[in-house]
């Protein structure tokens, strides 16, 4: 075949501009959340970010587990998440976290995976109970821990 009927092929091109689309919207996405995200808090607060997190919810809410995609940010004194799409946030104060392990129930709900339990006293000053997931949980676990806690983690059964 020669290389520019190959090149030239609409379905080839179509393919490759679709492609190139879906890097595109995921590169737009990532830019407006890192924008966000430097909109709203100070640079040197910032320790870690993840925009690959996932948020399941607080136990307090009713009904099973949530699923939400979005950035996870580790600020010296609280811990944000903020979903991608929905009007979702939440903002958990250093000093408020009692508890950090791993689990792979939430709600009383099986997740099917392993989530980071963050155990917190809630501005109505009861205990609540979040869970994310992230890439490299590892180095979010022991930031959390170092920052917040000196605890060792432990496994939520």
């Amino acid at each position: 075949m020669d290389f520019l009927k190959g090149i030239t092929d609409p379905g080839w091109l179509a393919f490759a501009l679709f492609f190139l689309g879906i890097i595109f919207f995921m590169a737009y996405n990532r830019q407006r959340e890192s924008r966000r995200i430097l909109n709203k808090f100070d640079e040197k607060d910032i320790v870690i970010t993840s925009f690959g997190a996932s948020y399941f919810g607080l136990e307090s809410q009713k009904g099973g587990p949530l699923r939400s995609s979005g950035a996870l940010v580790l600020l010296k004194d609280a811990l944000y998440y903020r979903a991608r799409y929905l009007n979702r946030e939440i903002m958990i104060k250093g000093n408020s976290i009692t508890y950090i392990g791993i689990s792979d129930v939430h709600k009383g709900k099986p997740l099917y995976q392993n989530a980071v339990i963050i155990r917190f006293i809630n501005e109505e000053g009861k205990e609540d109970k979040a869970a994310f997931r992230m890439p490299y949980p590892n180095h979010w676990l022991s930031a959390i821990r170092t920052n917040f806690l000196n605890k060792k983690v432990e496994r939520e059964g």
